[in-house]
């Protein structure tokens, strides 16, 4: 028989000795998951042993969804008939508005942040995230000199970017709403994933997306700043680092609400550098003819697409439609879709959806 060495035996049972001495470890807590999605159910889950009440709020929604709790004090709540789309939702534990812990999925921005949850579709819809090749979002930090603040940008680059590394693209420069940051049309917009469908389909031309950042301090001169940022600072940055084609037949700027006001002011002041504008939920204010007028009587000879989407139920309605009647009295062709709904992502995910296959197309103009 094979011989065990003596101090391989001791150091054995020392080990056994000291592990058996050892108090048991305490187990950890079961996590939770939350939420659960399956055919348009969606069951929410909250550990909160000391709450009282527990409600789920869901964007949208004017009603509370009421939470029921067991002895461990896990609260539950099981929505049924969700349509697909994605949905933003806290919890309101005794009044007091909570993410939900067990979720990472967060909006952020500088109104009250949401939890998300998605409710697919089947077949998935044009927004979703399916099995085909997808392209990178790359998350660039600047200091920037407009603003004498840390800024930052997102960078789509479509399927094969990094292996196609003799071809340049067009690029979209892409604005968020007031309130929201430079990750919104990636974190709730989907900006990455319709690109990748609509290419996957072959209905959209290869392109990067750029989304900045378009907030900026309220007080009076700093939407200057935010031109100069882009115009100045983004826009060199991208084309220093990037493939991308130059020139204005080779830029859209498009944006919702905020950054649809944003693309009807710089846009249309710079047609010289872009020239596919796409306004999402926005209009003219009333200061608008006046100071943009002039460059509105130049807009048929440099744009190729001036596009135009809002909402029926939208509450910036009367300002878009204060916005065909200036580009009519100009003279300014232009395409208008006015959809269902209101000032919601739904609409402006579509809009996306729909302006996207028409960039920089040859025969556009």
């Amino acid at each position: 028989m094979k011989s065990i060495p003596f101090c391989v035996v001791i150091t054995t049972l020392l080990a056994c000795s000291t592990f058996a001495q050892q108090p048991a470890l305490a187990r950890r807590p079961e996590r939770l998951v939350s939420p659960e999605v399956e055919q348009g159910k969606v069951v929410f889950r909250l550990a909160a042993p000391k709450a009282q009440q527990v409600n789920v709020r869901i964007n949208g929604r004017k009603d509370l969804i009421a939470m029921q709790h067991d002895d461990k004090g896990v609260w539950t709540a099981t929505v049924e008939g969700l349509a697909p789309e994605i949905y933003d939702y806290q919890f309101d534990i005794d009044g007091f508005v909570s993410l939900d812990p067990a979720n990472a999925w967060v909006k952020s921005g500088l109104r009250p942040n949401y939890s998300e949850v998605e409710v697919p579709a089947h077949p998935a819809e044009f927004w979703e995230a399916i099995d085909i090749p997808h392209g990178n979002v790359t998350i660039h930090t600047f200091w920037s000199k407009s603003l004498e603040a840390p800024r930052s940008f997102r960078v789509y680059t479509p399927p094969g970017y990094d292996q196609q590394t003799s071809e340049h693209f067009p690029v979209l420069y892409l604005l968020h709403g007031s309130g929201d940051a430079d990750d919104g049309w990636t974190v709730v917009g989907r900006a990455n994933f319709i690109a990748d469908n609509l290419l996957a389909e072959r209905k959209a031309k290869p392109m990067l997306i750029v989304m900045p950042n378009g907030t900026y301090p309220r007080e009076a001169g700093h939407e200057d700043d935010f031109e100069n940022e882009l115009l100045k600072e983004i826009i060199p940055t991208v084309e220093k680092q990037y493939r991308v084609a130059p020139g204005a037949a080779n830029r859209a700027l498009a944006g919702l609400s905020m950054g649809g006001f944003q693309t009807l002011n710089v846009g249309v002041k710079h047609m010289d550098q872009f020239a596919w504008l796409g306004v999402f939920s926005a209009g003219a204010r009333d200061s608008y003819a006046q100071s943009h007028g002039a460059f509105l009587d130049k807009a048929n000879d440099q744009l190729s697409l001036f596009w135009i989407g809002i909402g029926e139920d939208d509450f910036l309605l009367k300002s878009e439609k204060d916005l065909e009647t200036l580009l009519n009295e100009h003279h300014v062709k232009f395409t208008s879709h006015i959809s269902k709904g209101g000032h919601t992502w739904t609409n402006w995910r579509h809009y996306l959806h729909e302006i996207m296959p028409l960039l920089f197309q040859p025969a556009a103009k």
